[in-house]
């Protein structure tokens, strides 16, 4: 049909990529996956930071059981808040790239980590601002509201939003990655980061904190380790994986769209009657 074709000839001139049916307006393009696999890349590098960062700090302190001082401490803080919004870009490309039929697993997801990035953002921001500006001394409870000593208002509010909002959106994310192969890898990669995540919550059941650094090992360690795998998965040339069809109303409407168009196309090409 003349009116699809011609659909289908922009649509290659604007770098859109897309594996549907001639007619269907595709969701993923060039710039959605140039941004996705940056964000992803970038994910990868602060998280690398960020270990090697928190390992330093456990060498200054003395061991893992002390807490983590400056400057360890702060350029902790300044990585978390560089990250958060990345992590929201990169679910944000998530829901671009995942096919209709998981639509919906990407979604949910992607409001968990918006949650996770507002409680996070706004926990550590204070930390690094009034916490660090209000006298300890003549404040009574300081530790119980500032401090990363269990238990406190900041860390329950930091847990709250890792453990169990990124962790819980770490497990819907994973369905958005079918098939084989990489996809395959990744959906591992992240359904294991989400429940290691959400285990840390045991450490607030038992009031151990040792316990909640499983969390940590999930969200820091593997879904670090899997963010190159992503990147490499949004480098590729098709849209999303197998199941990646339009739904059936979709291809319908299209087909209904060029069909009265071509209509219209040849009824403008007869001569009107004199």
């Amino acid at each position: 049909m003349l009116a699809s074709t011609v659909s289908q000839s922009r649509a290659r001139a604007n770098g859109v990529q897309s594996s549907a049916p001639s007619g269907v307006p595709p969701a993923w393009t060039r710039t959605d996956r140039l941004l996705a696999r940056a964000t992803a890349w970038a994910l990868f590098g602060l998280g690398l930071l960020y270990i090697l960062t928190t390992t330093a700090g456990f060498v200054i302190a003395g061991g893992l059981q002390a807490p983590i001082v400056d400057p360890a401490f702060a350029l902790m803080e300044l990585l978390i808040l560089v990250e958060a919004p990345l992590i929201v870009m990169l679910f944000v490309s998530l829901h671009r790239y995942a096919a209709p039929s998981r639509k919906s697993f990407s979604l949910a997801a992607f409001g968990l980590v918006v949650v996770m990035a507002a409680l996070t953002l706004g926990v550590h921001f204070v930390v690094l601002t009034v916490g660090r500006q209000v006298d300890a001394s003549v404040m009574p409870g300081f530790d119980r509201f500032f401090s990363f000593k269990w238990p406190s208002v900041v860390y329950a509010l930091d847990i709250v939003a890792w453990d169990f909002c990124f962790g819980l959106a770490l497990v819907l994310a994973a369905p958005v990655f079918v098939g084989t192969g990489i996809q395959r890898a990744i959906r591992i990669g992240l359904v294991l980061a989400g429940v290691l995540s959400l285990a840390g919550l045991l450490g607030v059941v038992t009031a151990n904190m040792q316990i909640r650094n499983i969390g940590i090992v999930g969200y820091a360690i593997v879904f670090t380790a899997v963010t190159p795998l992503i990147a490499r998965a949004f480098s590729r040339e098709y849209e999303t994986a197998t199941d990646a069809r339009p739904d059936r109303a979709e291809i319908e409407a299209s087909e209904l769209t060029a069909s009265n168009g071509h209509r219209t196309l040849a009824a403008s090409s007869v001569d009107p009657l004199p």
